[in-house]
């Protein structure tokens, strides 16, 4: 297929020169403007006969074919993209909620170092202070496994 386009610019390109030295060379300059129409019209044709010959023995037909494989690959593409950005956002999801348990239980563990001594100082006064008992975090699971 390409081939043929490139053996059509080669012929393309050695009809101009020549039609540029039959212009240089014109009899008379009155046909100057006949002469480049002339040329400009048998290089367009040079151009399309290609062309039309690729579009009427059924190129038309594999281009459609490529064109249509080519869309198949891309929806394939972008599905596989969609379902891997899910899995990165779940287990960002996951991630981030295992920093906010790490949080939680450092906040709960230095409470109970401060609240060791503060039962002390209750104690002094006369005051009765229990600890909280620590609430366990909520884990949503939002990947929809079981």
């Amino acid at each position: 297929m390409w081939d043929s386009f490139f053996q059509a610019i080669c012929r393309v390109g050695i009809f101009m020169i020549c039609a540029r030295a039959v212009i240089h060379f014109r009899p008379q300059e009155a046909y100057e403007k006949y002469l480049k129409l002339l040329v400009s019209v048998m290089v367009l044709v040079q151009l399309f006969l290609p062309l039309g010959g690729f579009l009427l023995s059924g190129g038309g037909q594999e281009a459609a074919e490529g064109l249509s494989r080519f869309g198949a690959e891309l929806e394939e593409s972008m599905r596989t993209a969609t379902e891997n950005a899910a899995k990165t956002d779940a287990l960002i999801e996951q991630m981030t909620l295992e920093e906010i348990r790490r949080a939680l239980e450092g906040q709960e563990e230095e409470a109970a170092q401060t609240g060791e001594g503060n039962e002390d100082k209750a104690e002094e006064n006369g005051l009765n202070i229990e600890p909280i008992a620590p609430v366990e975090p909520i884990v949503i699971d939002l990947t929809g496994q079981q």
